[in-house]
């Protein structure tokens, strides 16, 4: 159910040739692509992308909650984070790590507290001593905001973009199939009016639209049924 850009659906389809293939890679002294970092616009799919990877490789997906492991405290950010760290050594799994700005800011910002710096040396030197199992997905809708030696210890950085329309128009007829409509999924007008918005976004209106047809006493779906919840969604964005 993932809509994807041709470049990045390349991307992971190698990511996950490699986990099925890691013994051959390993014969040759070489390792699967475990640290990836995910970027882009919120509402794009990094965490379904995630959940994609842990299903296809038949791996449980742990979410690191940030806002438990971040503390104000000297020295308690390291140690939650050397607890995180020593769980996923021991159990292989798809750990994700959403929103990985909040603990890699970038050092030189002089409004963060000396214990979010030290967080950051903390987290560098974990994924460079990181020999596990499992696979480490970090997830930012802030890139600008990373630290600048956060990037290299991830083995690729995949980035997340808005829909185009024709992708838009694979999201219509994803999310439509079984909904009686008086209209195409491929309507260029259609798919060019949600030009600019999220696949969470179309996603809301979408279910919006259908959610009116029902309540309505519709059969089928209308167009403007979508116009008027795509008018509500740019009001709630304003």
């Amino acid at each position: 159910d993932i809509i994807l850009s041709e470049t990045t659906k390349k991307l992971f389809v190698e990511i996950l040739h490699e986990h099925n293939h890691a013994d051959v890679l390993r014969s040759y002294g070489l390792q699967p692509a475990q640290k990836l970092l995910f970027c882009g616009p919120p509402g794009c799919g990094k965490t379904l992308a995630a959940e994609v990877i842990a299903h296809s490789l038949s791996l449980p997906l742990v979410l690191v909650r940030l806002d438990s492991v971040v503390s104000s405290f000297l020295g308690e950010t390291a140690a939650n984070l050397r607890k995180v760290f020593d769980y996923i050594v021991e159990y292989p799994v798809v750990a994700l790590f959403d929103e990985f700005d909040a603990l890699t800011k970038d050092r030189g910002d002089t409004a963060d507290h000396g214990e979010l710096k030290r967080s950051v040396n903390a987290v560098l030197q974990m994924l460079d001593g990181y020999r596990g199992g499992s696979i480490l997905i970090a997830t930012t809708n802030y890139e600008s905001l990373l630290d600048h030696a956060v990037w290299r210890r991830f083995d690729e950085v995949i980035r997340f973009e808005l829909p185009d329309v024709e992708q838009i128009k694979r999201v219509l007829a994803l999310k439509l199939s079984g909904i009686r409509r008086n209209f195409e999924t491929d309507d260029k007008q259609i798919a060019s009016s949600l030009n600019g918005l999220s696949h969470a976004d179309i996603e809301r209106v979408l279910r919006r639209a259908v959610k009116e047809m029902i309540l309505s006493g519709r059969e089928f779906l209308e167009k403007s049924h979508l116009d008027d919840a795509l008018a509500r969604e740019y009001r709630h964005k304003q």
